[in-house]
Order: C-alpha cells, then sequence, then structure tokens
C-alpha cells in the first residue's frame, strides 16, 4: 500500500509567508500609486486655479480705463491705485445682459485677505454710504501678495499715485508685476502691460 505525499507543515509555513511578502510589498506599491495620483491632481486644481485668477486679473488690466471716482465721503480718487496687499482701478467692459441701468464701466479692487486672493467690485462708479461690495474670493491658500508698477524709466514703484514724483516730469505706469506666494506651490511672478490711457 502506497502512502499519499502531500506538503509539510513546514512547507506550508514558507509558502504563506512569501505569499504574505509578496503582497505586503504589492499593496505599498498600490497605496503609492495611489498617493501619488492624488498629489499630481491636487497640483493641477491648484495650478488651474491660479492660472483662473490670473487670467483674470489680466483681462480687467487689459481694459483699464481712465476714469476717476468718487469715494463714499465725496472725495475724488484716481483711476489707479496701488498700495501694500491691494490694487484698485477703474475697468471699461462689464457686461450688462439684464440690461440694467447701469454703466458698463466697473470699478474693481484686487486684494489679499485671509489668506485668498479676492477681486471686489462696486456696482456703481461713485460711491454712496449704502453702497453694496461685492466679494469674489479667486484663489486660497495666498501667504503674500506683492504689487510693483514698472514706468517708463523701468522703475518699480510700490505706490500709485506716487507722492514723490516731481510735477515737472511726470512718471508713466507702462506694465505691473505682481508677485504670489502659494503655499504647497511656491512663489509665481507674473508680468502684465497696462493700457495707454494710464
Amino acid at each position: 500500500m502506497k502512502h499519499a505525499r502531500g506538503f509539510t507543515l513546514f512547507e506550508i509555513l514558507i509558502a504563506v509567508s512569501i505569499f504574505a511578502v509578496i503582497g505586503t510589498i504589492a499593496m505599498t506599491s498600490l497605496i503609492q500609486v495611489g498617493r501619488s495620483g492624488e498629489r499630481v491632481s491636487y497640483k493641477q486644481k491648484q495650478l488651474a486655479d491660479i492660472q483662473f485668477a490670473l487670467g483674470y486679473l489680466g483681462r480687467d488690466l487689459a481694459q483699464m480705463v481712465n476714469r476717476k471716482v468718487r469715494d463714499q465721503y465725496g472725495d475724488e480718487r484716481p483711476q489707479l491705485e496701488v498700495a501694500e496687499n491691494h490694487i484698485i482701478f477703474t475697468r471699461d467692459g462689464w457686461s450688462n445682459l439684464l440690461q440694467q441701468k447701469r454703466s458698463s464701466l466697473q470699478r474693481v479692487e484686487y486684494r489679499l485677505q485671509d489668506e485668498a486672493l479676492q477681486r471686489r467690485f462696486w456696482p456703481q462708479l461713485d460711491q454712496g454710504y449704502s453702497e453694496v461690495v461685492v466679494d469674489q474670493p479667486l484663489l486660497q491658500k495666498v501667504q503674500r501678495l506683492e504689487i510693483k508698477l514698472i514706468t517708463t524709466g523701468k522703475n518699480k514703484l510700490t505706490s500709485w499715485p506716487n507722492a514723490s514724483q516731481p510735477n515737472t516730469a511726470p512718471v508713466k505706469p507702462v506694465a505691473l508685476e505682481m508677485t504670489l506666494e502659494v503655499s504647497d506651490f511656491g512663489e509665481i511672478k507674473r508680468i502684465f502691460e497696462l493700457p495707454d490711457g494710464v
């Protein structure tokens, strides 16, 4: 009578151990691939948000017009104002699909608030005491916003109107340099050409 020969307990333990090691390696690789995919998707979304925000600003700057406004106190404000962490200007081309009784000009402001790049606009150019302000957050996780005006002499100004310039030789801003520092992305610098009417 022949005895059937099978696997010993030791051989089965070795086979299970090898299978467990291979499974662990495969699972680790799959987890790393999944995490890499999530990081790539996050970076792509962040880049799309940055491009959207800078594109919005670029379109507004391209339509800048020479129109001063009056604030809620009745004081005249220049067409373009640049100070720390914000820029305010008047733009043309505000579409009016509902045919409301308003101008096609719009007063807009870009500023850094609560780690977000925000676009703000006023429905009326000349503001009253009860003027409603509309805020539009464009980009989150912004650590720093720096705005400089580049003049015809290639000087960079951090504020406008420039009170220090002599009246005999006024300088003209021809471009705007914006620097953004975004978390998990780094520093982004863009230069926008300004219209001749500035």
